[in-house]
């Protein structure tokens, strides 16, 4: 099949694993010599190796926000890239190919792309859980907004955003320069909305529901991932299974928990943030006003119309199901034929 990227993205698709490690390679020599010999160079690769903006003021350490977290968002967007392509082609490709016996190169691509996705959703949820079950809105969803502008950070915390933020992005890159596939306009609205949140959020201290938003849609992802791994492996019964249980997650998490954090910021944010409106003449570190509530509002609404559309999507394949065919892939490409996942039957497994 021609590609229809032009030549340079064609390029850098092709190319993936020379370019981020070139990057990375000089990125950490430049990081080495200019520590000895050149002071601003060092100082410079330390922004994109490091967090910045420690503080230690009022008796306790904390990391704030600033312009500088970009650089160390651009590394982790190289990073993910690097550590994509690498483990597909040398791990997860050879995995389906002489494990599971994926006989066609579009399937086993397919495969490695929805393994890596498992790999980065699950170290994604655990960390967040992790960083929830720590932090004082534990329980107590009013916390969410209470006591906000939430400007003081952990180490881990910071870190964990400022990677979700470089996964986000760095989904957008591959997006655009990998083979487009029949979703292609859902999968770049939904990027840009979920970009747009997680960028938004962080700049306005509004970090703590960013948090419980990326666990919901993490925990549904790795479901639907999973699904899709057993659909290319052929294990058919497995793969129905695995998609059941991803649609009630879908439902629950998306429609239900998303639903009543949107409920909460729509009704609720205003009230438990008084105090901290913007006050004209007044310089303040970041304060809101109806037109930023309703500019996230709008974002969240987006994300949530979209997963609507997928949710009917999903209740095609649901139809599929019942009347006696099997799960399909209902966000990605779906051109693969039964001749390009061949392999000898696993339909009762």
């Amino acid at each position: 099949m021609p590609s229809s990227q032009g030549p340079v993205v064609e390029f850098i698709n092709r190319h993936q694993i020379p370019i981020t490690r070139n990057l990375l390679a000089t990125l950490y020599i430049l990081d080495i010599v200019g520590s000895r010999y050149l002071p601003l160079v060092h100082k410079y690769a330390l922004r994109f190796l490091h967090l910045q903006y420690y503080s230690d003021q009022g008796g306790s350490s904390y990391y704030d926000i600033g312009i500088n977290d970009a650089y160390h968002v651009v590394y982790w967007v190289v990073l993910l890239t690097f550590m994509r392509a690498v483990l597909m082609q040398f791990l997860f490709d050879p995995i389906a190919k002489h494990c599971f016996l994926v006989l066609s190169r579009k399937a086993r691509v397919r495969f490695a792309e929805q393994s890596w996705l498992v790999v980065y959703y699950c170290f994604s949820f655990a960390l967040g859980l992790y960083l929830y079950y720590h932090l004082a809105y534990w329980n107590n969803i009013d916390n969410i907004f209470i006591g906000w502008p939430h400007y003081k950070m952990t180490a881990l915390f910071k870190k964990y955003y400022l990677i979700s933020i470089a996964f986000w992005l760095h989904q957008l890159v591959t997006l655009n320069i990998e083979e487009r596939r029949k979703d292609y306009v859902q999968m770049f609205f939904h990027h840009i909305v979920t970009c747009s949140l997680v960028i938004g959020s962080y700049y306005y201290y509004y970090n703590r529901i960013g948090n419980l938003i990326l666990n919901i849609m993490d925990s549904v992802d790795i479901l639907l991932s999973t699904a899709k791994i057993l659909k290319y492996s052929s294990y058919t019964r497995a793969c129905d299974a695995m998609f059941g249980l991803f649609v009630v997650a879908w439902v629950v998490l998306r429609h239900g928990v998303y639903n009543y954090l949107f409920y909460i910021a729509w009704h609720r944010s205003m009230e438990l943030m008084l105090g901290s409106e913007c006050v004209a003449g007044i310089v303040q570190k970041r304060c809101w006003n109806s037109y930023i509530i309703d500019g996230f509002l709008s974002l969240l609404g987006g994300l949530q119309i979209i997963s609507l559309v997928w949710l009917y999507m999903i209740g095609k394949v649901i139809l599929k199901v019942i009347r006696g065919q099997n799960a399909e892939d209902v966000r990605s490409d779906t051109e693969d034929t039964d001749e390009e996942v061949s392999k000898p039957d696993n339909s009762s497994k």
